[in-house]
C-alpha cells in the first residue's frame, strides 16, 4: 500500500511538472522568438541549441528561489502558494485568449524569414554564441523569476518535504516539457511549417491554458489547506 501511495504522489508532481513544462515552453517569450529566429536563419539544430537554454541560466534562478522561500515558515509559504495560484489563473487566461488569435508562431517565422534563406541542411553552421545569448535573454527575462518565486519553488518544497525523489521528479519533468516543447517548435519553424504550426500551436494553446487551470487549482487547495491547519 505504501508503494502503492508512492507511485501515485511520483505521478502527480510529474504530471504537474508536464503541464506547466509545456505550457510555459508553447507560451510566447522572449526565449520562444530567439528558438524561431535562430532556427530560420541557421536551421533547427540552431534553434534547438538555444531551447537548452533555461538549463543553464535557470540554474541560479532556481537555486536562489528555492533556497529563500526554503526559509520562511510554512504559513508563509501556503499564502505564496494561494498567490502563486492567482498568477497561474491568470496565465491561463492569457493563454486561452491567445488560442483567438493570430498565431504568433506563424507571425514569428515570417518576421525572422523576411529576406532571409531558409536552411534545412548544413544547419550546423550557426554562431556559437546562440546558446550563451539566449542564456543571457531568459536569466533576465522577469517572468522566469516570478514562476520560480511562486509557483516552482514553494511546489518544489512542498514535492520535496515528503521524499526527495518527488523534487527532483517535478524538475526534472518540467524541464524535459519545456525544452522538448522548444525544440519542437524549432522544427516547424525550420522547416517552414506554417499551416501544421498554426494549427498546433493553438490546440497546444489551448491544452496548456486547461493544464494551467487544472495546476492553479492545485495550487490554491495547498496553500488553503496550509492556511486552515
Amino acid at each position: 500500500m505504501r508503494a502503492w501511495k508512492e507511485g501515485l504522489t511520483y505521478v502527480h508532481y510529474a504530471l504537474l511538472g508536464i503541464m506547466l513544462g509545456l505550457a510555459a515552453g508553447f507560451s510566447p517569450g522572449p526565449l520562444q522568438t530567439l528558438v524561431i529566429s535562430h532556427a530560420v536563419r541557421f536551421g533547427w539544430r540552431a534553434g534547438a541549441s538555444t531551447a537548452f537554454a533555461p538549463l543553464v541560466s535557470d540554474i541560479v534562478i532556481v537555486a536562489l528561489t528555492v533556497g529563500v522561500i526554503g526559509l520562511v515558515p510554512h504559513l508563509v509559504l501556503s499564502v505564496i502558494s494561494v498567490v502563486g495560484a492567482a498568477v497561474v489563473t491568470y496565465l491561463a487566461w492569457d493563454t486561452w485568449k491567445a488560442y483567438h488569435v493570430p498565431s504568433q508562431l506563424v507571425q514569428a517565422v515570417g518576421d525572422a524569414g523576411s529576406g532571409l534563406n531558409l536552411r534545412t541542411s548544413g544547419e550546423d553552421q550557426f554562431p556559437g554564441t546562440t546558446l550563451w545569448r539566449a542564456v543571457v535573454v531568459n536569466f533576465f527575462n522577469p517572468h522566469a523569476w516570478l514562476f520560480w518565486a511562486v509557483v516552482g519553488a514553494p511546489m518544489t518544497i512542498r514535492a520535496s518535504s515528503g521524499h526527495l525523489v518527488e523534487g527532483i521528479i517535478f524538475v526534472a519533468v518540467f524541464y524535459i516539457s519545456l525544452v522538448g516543447s522548444k525544440v519542437l517548435l524549432s522544427i516547424l519553424a525550420a522547416h517552414g511549417v506554417k499551416w501544421l504550426g498554426s494549427i498546433f500551436q493553438k490546440w497546444v494553446l489551448r491544452g496548456s491554458a486547461i493544464g494551467l487551470a487544472v495546476v492553479a487549482m492545485v495550487l490554491l487547495v495547498n496553500g488553503v489547506l496550509g492556511l486552515i491547519r
